[in-house]
């Protein structure tokens, strides 16, 4: 498939579009996650981000890309998983009150361990011949449907949240990205588990609005 570079800097491609959509979502769920009212929106955007990133990678191989797209699409999955699931999560739970001495540190720790494992894959993925059967480290992505799952215990109907079990999740997420341990890849599978698993939370959600 050919695709047509932008008159601006980068490529312009389909799945350059899923990646930079799942930036969108995460943006806005940390813009909803200023209004405890709105934390169920603020979830959902966080797991669409998700399949976003999901897909955009079997939509890429999909496409017949030329090499320099296809290393152009390593780098910006990349910052684009540090936007959503690095930086978003840590905002959206400075926003619900994280905000002590110890928490901030949980939340600058568990960013800084996500970036170090995600250029530890692009230092991996730009140097490995075909797929590899396993991550090494807990994928960052994975963001995406753990912190929304554990902000549904916490979140209560009335607008309140128990901030201490996202205390524990970000220190031991941090703890999981940078520990070296084989972590098995997704196969087919997942690529339907995943986006029923956020349909089905999705809708437990917006209950709550």
């Amino acid at each position: 498939m050919s695709t047509r570079k932008s008159p601006f800097i980068g490529y312009i491609n389909p799945p350059t579009l899923l990646t930079l959509s799942g930036i969108i979502l995460a943006v806005l769920g940390v813009s909803f996650s200023m209004n405890r009212g709105d934390l169920p929106l603020a979830a959902i955007c966080l797991m669409m981000a998700g399949i976003c990133d999901l897909f955009d990678g079997f939509v890429a191989r999909k496409c017949d890309l030329p090499p320099e797209e296809q290393e152009y699409g390593i780098h910006i999955d990349t910052i684009a998983d540090m936007a959503s699931f690095g930086v978003a999560p840590a905002l959206i739970c400075m926003n619900l009150g994280l905000t002590s001495p110890v928490e901030l540190l949980a939340c600058v720790t568990y960013v800084c361990c996500a970036g170090t494992r995600l250029a530890y894959f692009n230092t991996i993925a730009t140097k490995t011949d075909g797929p590899v059967p396993f991550f090494t480290g807990l994928p960052v992505t994975y963001a995406a449907i753990l912190f929304p799952v554990v902000l549904y215990f916490c979140h209560s109907p009335n607008g309140g949240v128990n901030t201490g079990p996202l205390h524990i999740t970000l220190w031991l997420s941090a703890l999981l990205f940078v520990l070296r341990v084989p972590v098995p890849k997704p196969k087919g599978v997942f690529y339907v588990l995943f986006p029923l698993m956020a349909v089905g939370l999705s809708y437990l959600w917006l209950q709550r609005l």
